[in-house]
């Protein structure tokens, strides 16, 4: 073990107490695993989303985990949990269940660790466009005959926010912000979040969008006319966001916060994400699956550093935010 590091913990969760966790991600996609951990274990989960507090999230979950009332961190990236480790807020954790994560989906000092993967891919009106005439690159976007046709979501937060500053990160601020403007003055829609693109391209308003794996395959589950592509097969690769547990410092619940944290890469947690219908992809190899969930394995991914990610989500932070305000009429 490199020295620094916390040593690796068997977990072993406590059969009653109280546990408090902060979610990012959806819901939809949290609520049914917190739930089936509270019957499986007879822990009490109080858990506030994103949802709730909108824009107040961040802020609030740092107020509240300054003053030890919190648990545990539930991100839908590690953006925040980046943010929460540099205000000294996430301990170092590393479960026994989480070996099997490849090192660019957690932090060096295991500040925090993906425990679900949720690619960024392209979708499109089957009604309306071929296979063969979709868009496989990124950059096809900008591009006839794809400019101007689609939809994307604002890139304030979340897994739009990770994806944009993964693309500062890959391509460089130039290329990046060059592609964005190019979106924002070519007449695609930019919608409020990834659910709102999806209702565009199954109405056809849009021909193409980009969205979570999550909400694409919920698309395809509900047999709405989408189809779904994993974009830069043959280049950089797709870009993966990974869900992330962070243990929070002075979590006053320590013993069903570790135990939570290690549910969520035990075989009963992992395999919860894909049973939702609006799924994610387990980290933790060998659980069952339905068809329709792809193997992260079959997917060229691209190997983008999150705390690069981070660094330019900082730096480009203010344009990230603005993109896409007012629907996404060019600046003056």
């Amino acid at each position: 073990m490199a020295p620094g590091l916390p040593p690796e913990e068997v977990v072993t969760v406590p059969g009653e107490g109280t546990v408090v966790v902060y979610v990012e991600a959806p819901r939809r996609t949290a609520a049914p695993v917190l739930r089936t951990f509270e019957e499986q274990t007879g822990i009490t989960v109080t858990a506030t989303y994103r949802e709730s507090l909108g824009d107040r999230f961040l802020p609030v979950l740092k107020e509240e985990a300054a003053k030890g009332k919190v648990d545990l961190f539930w991100g839908a990236t590690p953006l925040s949990a980046l943010d929460l480790a540099g205000d000294g807020l996430a301990v170092p954790f590393r479960p026994a269940g989480a070996r099997p994560v490849p090192a660019q989906y957690r932090d060096r000092q295991f500040r925090f660790i993906g425990f679900a993967a949720n690619p960024r891919v392209f979708i499109y009106n089957s009604d309306r466009l071929k296979q063969e005439d979709a868009p496989a690159e990124t950059s096809d976007l900008v591009r006839a005959p794809w400019a101007g046709h689609g939809a994307m979501p604002r890139i304030a937060s979340g897994g739009p926010a990770f994806h944009a500053a993964g693309l500062f990160a890959l391509w460089g601020p130039e290329r990046a912000r060059s592609f964005f403007e190019a979106l924002r003055s070519d007449g695609t829609r930019i919608a409020e979040d990834d659910r709102a693109v999806r209702r565009l391209v199954a109405s056809g308003e849009a021909l193409w969008g980009m969205v979570g794996l999550d909400e694409a395959i919920c698309a395809k589950r509900e047999a709405e006319p989408i189809n779904i592509l994993f974009p830069d097969r043959m280049g950089m690769g797709t870009v993966v966001p990974p869900q992330v547990a962070v243990l929070l410092r002075g979590a006053p619940h320590p013993a069903q916060a570790r135990g939570l944290f290690g549910y969520l890469f035990a075989t009963e947690g992992a395999w919860l994400f894909g049973q939702n219908d609006c799924p994610l992809i387990t980290f933790v190899p060998g659980v069952p699956k339905p068809d329709w969930i792809p193997a992260l394995a079959a997917i060229n991914v691209a190997l983008l550093d999150p705390e690069a990610a981070a660094r330019a989500y900082r730096e480009h932070g203010e344009y990230l935010a603005s993109w896409g305000a007012g629907g996404g009429a060019p600046r003056p």
